[in-house]
């Protein structure tokens, strides 16, 4: 279990530096997808809320770090791995692949929203609407995320769900 931890930290780090990198820079209507709320679904789905949280909270850090805005990173990473790990499914339930592939995509989009609300509201450098920026630009970003959460369950995700 302790190995797991560090290989998902790992690769906590390398989405982050994906996440700052490159997926921040494809905007459409200034949203982008959140690869870390993606990250943050699988964990909370798999390993349940703590996980979801403590996950949210360093890769907030983690990007916080690289893109300066530390503190409100940080709180939207750990709001949104708190949300996501509403989504936790036990590891001796029955549930089928396509049932956890679902939750992960509840999970992604909770995650995605509640964080792309908390940035709404502490980061608004286009001089917009609190309201517009929750509504419209959360919910973009949150179809955005959740495209990068189907194109990551056929390219990734369906042989680790399958398990």
């Amino acid at each position: 279990m302790a190995r797991n931890i560090f290989v998902l930290l790992f690769v906590l780090l390398i989405v982050c530096i994906l996440q700052v990198l490159g997926f921040s820079r494809l905007t459409l209507l200034h949203t982008a997808p959140d690869a870390i709320a993606l990250f943050l679904g699988f964990s909370a789905v798999t390993l349940g809320r703590n996980a979801g949280t403590g996950f949210g909270f360093l890769g907030g850090m983690l990007c916080g770090l690289m893109t300066g805005d530390m503190g409100l990173h940080m709180l939207a990473g750990t709001t949104g791995g708190f949300m996501a790990g509403s989504f936790h499914i036990p590891r001796d339930s029955h549930a089928t692949p396509s049932q956890k592939m679902r939750r992960i995509y509840g999970a992604t989009a909770a995650a995605a929203f509640v964080s792309h609300t908390v940035l709404a509201i502490g980061l608004n450098p286009l001089g917009l609407s609190p309201l517009y920026r929750i509504v419209v630009l959360g919910f973009l970003a949150t179809l955005f995320t959740l495209v990068l959460a189907f194109a990551a369950n056929l390219l990734i995700l369906k042989n680790t769900i399958s398990d």
